[in-house]
């Protein structure tokens, strides 16, 4: 016993040696990681599901408008197919005076060569007419 007590007193005492003030490493505990995470994709669903229900207030909305303008639409035919019907056409036209002719009138209207017109005073008839359009 008393050699291997000697060879403990043999070997250097430790020493301190300045400089170097390392700090351990802050460990982080799995379960922390994890809350973390767990956290981090609650809050993300909730994101989706708010989304999700915008998107979905915004095709009710859309549904709705597309609703009033089909309504709309098939008002306007139903107005159109009234405005058509011959029976109630036939007492305007009465009350117009317009009636079908007894005999036909034929027209005719003589033939103009191109060289007989102006070119510059056809260009002013043309303009009159489409200004005159609203």
């Amino acid at each position: 016993m008393t050699l291997a007590h000697q060879q403990r007193g043999e070997q250097p005492s430790l020493q301190v040696i300045p400089g170097n003030t390392r700090r351990p490493r802050t460990k982080i505990s799995h379960w922390v990681v994890f809350a973390l995470a767990v956290t981090i994709a609650f809050f993300g669903l909730i994101y989706s599901r708010i989304s999700l229900d915008h998107s979905a207030f915004e095709i009710q909305e859309l549904e709705e408008q597309i609703a009033i303008q089909e309504e709309l639409h098939w008002q306007l035919r139903y107005e159109l197919a009234q405005i058509q019907d011959p029976a109630l056409l036939e007492g305007q036209i009465a009350d117009l005076g317009m009636i079908y002719p007894d005999q036909r009138v034929a027209l005719s209207v003589p033939v103009v060569s191109i060289d007989e017109l102006d070119p510059d005073y056809r260009w002013a008839q043309l303009e009159a007419i489409l200004s005159a359009q609203p």
